[in-house]
C-alpha cells in the first residue's frame, strides 16, 4: 500500500476519530512505526467492511522519521485499506463480457498470470496457500459485476471486474472468483491528485521490483552517504552490525525506483524495502524505512522459528548471494546526484507512462464515511511484484541493466515484502 501522507495529519482528523494508533516499541532505530486498529466508532458503522478487520490478517501500519509523520502514514494507510475493501454497496454493473463490449477489461489481462501458471494452479494453490492464489479459468458466458474506471489519459471509460477492484470481495480459495483484489496500486492522499500520484508511484514501484527480482537484473548500487537530509538514519545504518545496500532499479519508464536491502554480516536474514518517488532521494528514504519495517517481521520469524509460513522458506533460500542481490559485492556505485529543482508531479508521471505506451486507469475508491480521497490505479502492462509472469515487460531488456538473467522467473525465490 501507499499513501500521500508523510507530514502532518490535519486532513486525517476524521480518520483519527475512527482508529486507535498504536506506536510500536523501538530501541535505538531512528524510525517510528505504528499500527492502526479500528475503534468503537468505526465498528458501529452499519456497512463497515469486515474484510478490513485485523482478524482477517489485514492491518494498516505506518512508518516515518518523526512521530507525526508516522501517525499520518498510519492513518493514511488505514483510510486506504478500509476504502478499498468491499462494503457491499459499491456501484457495480452486472453483465456478461460481451454485453459490456470493448470497454470491458478482462480479468485475465489485469491478473497477469501466464497460461502455464493457470494450468498449474491446483498444485500452486495447494503448496502456496495464502500467497497469491490463482483463480480458475473463467467461463466466457459468466455474468460478472463490473466497476466503471477512468482512463488516466482522457480516453473512453472502461469497466473492470469488481472482484479485482475490491479487497475482500473474494478470498483465496473461492472457486467462483475470477480475481482476488489486493492493495497493489491503491493509495490515499490529501487531494484526488495526490492520491492518484501515490497510486501510480506504487504501480511503478511494483513493476520495477518484479522486473528487477524475477529478471535477476544487475543494477548499480547507491552510496548511502550521498543521501541528504537523513544523516541520522544513514549514520545509524552504517554503525550497526547489519549491512545495508541501495540499488537503483529505475526502469525504462524513468521514474526513480530504489530497492533497499539489509543482511547480517554473513549475508543471511535478508530484509528488503522498495519505493518509487518523485525523486531518487525520496525513493531511497522510503525504501530504507520499508526495509526496516520488514526487519520487524523478520525478527518475529526468527523468534518463532518453524511454522511461520513463507518466512521460513525466505530465510532458507534468500541471502546476499541470491541474484540480483549477489551483485552488490561488485560495488558499482551510481554517481552522486544533486536533488532536482522540482520533483515530478502527476502530469510528469503520466507523461512518462504515456511515452512508454503504458495504459492506465483510475478507480475512485473514496468513502464518504472516511472523507479521504482514495484511488486505485491499474494497468494491463505493468508487472506485479508477485510471481505473475504474463507481462511482456517482465524480462524485457533495459538499458539500465548492467546484466540480467533471461532464465525462467519461476526458478527465483518468491519475493516477500
Amino acid at each position: 500500500m501507499a499513501n500521500g501522507f508523510t507530514d502532518g495529519f490535519s486532513e486525517l482528523a476524521r480518520v483519527g476519530e475512527l482508529f486507535n494508533v498504536i506506536n510500536l516499541p523501538v530501541t535505538d532505530v531512528p524510525v517510528r512505526f505504528a499500527i492502526a486498529v479500528p475503534n468503537s466508532a468505526l465498528l458501529q458503522l452499519p456497512t463497515m467492511p469486515r474484510a478490513a478487520m485485523p482478524q482477517t490478517g489485514r492491518l494498516a501500519s505506518g512508518r516515518g522519521l518523526s512521530i507525526d509523520g508516522c501517525r499520518a502514514s498510519c492513518l493514511g494507510e488505514a483510510a486506504e485499506l478500509f476504502s478499498c475493501c468491499s462494503w457491499g454497496d459499491e456501484p457495480v454493473i452486472t453483465a456478461k463480457v460481451d454485453e459490456i463490449g470493448p470497454a470491458a477489461i478482462a480479468p485475465e489481462s489485469l491478473n497477469g498470470f501466464s497460461p502455464d501458471q493457470i494450468i498449474a494452479r491446483v498444485a500452486w494453490n495447494k503448496e502456496n496457500t495464502g500467497f497469491d492464489w490463482r483463480p480458475p479459468i473463467r467461463h466466457q458466458s459468466a455474468v460478472l459485476d463490473w466497476l466503471r474506471v477512468e482512463d488516466a489519459f482522457g480516453g473512453d471509460e472502461a469497466f473492470i471486474p469488481a472482484d479485482f477492484a475490491f479487497i475482500g470481495r473474494r478470498e483465496a480459495g473461492d472457486e467462483d472468483a475470477i480475481a482476488v483484489g489486493d492493495s497493489n496500486g491503491c493509495a490515499a492522499g490529501t487531494t484526488a491528485d495526490a492520491a492518484k500520484l501515490a497510486a501510480i508511484l506504487e504501480l511503478v514501484e511494483r513493476d520495477a521490483t518484479g522486473r528487477w527480482w524475477y529478471g535477476r537484473r544487475h543494477r548499480q548500487t547507491i552510496d548511502l552517504s550521498s543521501l541528504f537530509g537523513i544523516e541520522t538514519l544513514v549514520d545509524w545504518l552504517l554503525d550497526r552490525g547489519r549491512r545495508t545496500w541501495l540499488f537503483d532499479i529505475t526502469s525504462d519508464i524513468d521514474i526513480p525506483v530504489v530497492a533497499a536491502a539489509s543482511a547480517e554480516p554473513d549475508g543471511k536474514d535478508v530484509s528488503l524495502g522498495f519505493s518509487a518517488g518523485q525523486s531518487l532521494q525520496s525513493a531511497a528514504t522510503a525504501a530504507l524505512t520499508e526495509m526496516l519495517q520488514m526487519e520487524i517481521s523478520l525478527g518475529a520469524a526468527r523468534a518463532l522459528g518453524n511454522n511461520v509460513g513463507g518466512w521460513e522458506r525466505w530465510r532458507e533460500k534468500v541471502s546476499m548471494m541470491t541474484r540480483p542481490l549477489k551483485l552488490a559485492s561488485i560495488q558499482q556505485v551510481a554517481p552522486n546526484r544533486s536533488p532536482p529543482a522540482v520533483e515530478r508531479d502527476l502530469s510528469d508521471v503520466l507523461n512518462a507512462l504515456a511515452h512508454r505506451g503504458i495504459d492506465l486507469w483510475f478507480a475512485e475508491m473514496t468513502r464518504a464515511e472516511l472523507g479521504i480521497p482514495v484511488f486505485r490505479a491499474l494497468s494491463t502492462r505493468l508487472c506485479h511484484y508477485k510471481p505473475r509472469f504474463a507481462r511482456a515487460r517482465l524480462l524485457a531488456p533495459d538499458g539500465r541493466d548492467l546484466s540480467y538473467d533471461a532464465g525462467s522467473p519461476a526458478d527465483q525465490p518468491l519475493l516477500l515484502i
